[in-house]
């Protein structure tokens, strides 16, 4: 039997190449995503102690600059929180994207694949059917030659 040859084969090897790229992308985006959650959660705690101290010096007899102070950190924190919720979100749109051309790159990689598929199954159709042909011929020689000798 014929060796099976997928013509398109170079272009197998490139989308299953992009496939894989778009996946190693993504998982670092992923990646990235835990840490800005971390980091957001993080911000959120420091948030959360800082309005704590703010609230604490608040109704107490404290130095005005304590109380300045307190209230200096308690906005620096929620402007980090901010600025991590931010991040967040700007990450989340390029996560989307990221997951979008991961998710496109294997429609194209299973496209060609199904090509593949449906190549090879027309190549092994093709080849049983000339391997029975040959076998016709074969036994309509042998029968031919059976009945010229009995005659």
């Amino acid at each position: 039997m014929k060796r099976f040859c997928f013509r398109l084969q170079s272009l197998l090897l490139l989308r299953e190449l992009r496939e894989t790229q778009a996946a190693t992308v993504l998982a670092k985006k992923l990646e990235q995503q835990r840490c800005l959650e971390h980091e957001l959660a993080q911000a959120q705690a420091r948030s959360e102690v800082a309005r704590a101290n703010l609230l604490q010096t608040e109704g107490k007899r404290f130095a005005p600059q304590d109380h300045a102070a307190a209230l200096a950190d308690f906005d620096r924190t929620v402007a980090q929180e901010r600025g991590a919720e931010k991040a967040l979100l700007v990450h989340t749109k390029i996560l989307e994207e990221t997951r979008q051309a991961w998710a496109e790159a294997g429609k194209e990689l299973k496209a060609v694949k199904n090509l593949r598929g449906r190549a090879e199954d027309r190549h092994f159709q093709d080849a049983a059917r000339r391997e029975q042909a040959e076998m016709d011929e074969a036994a309509r020689r042998i029968a031919g030659a059976s009945y010229s000798l009995l005659s």
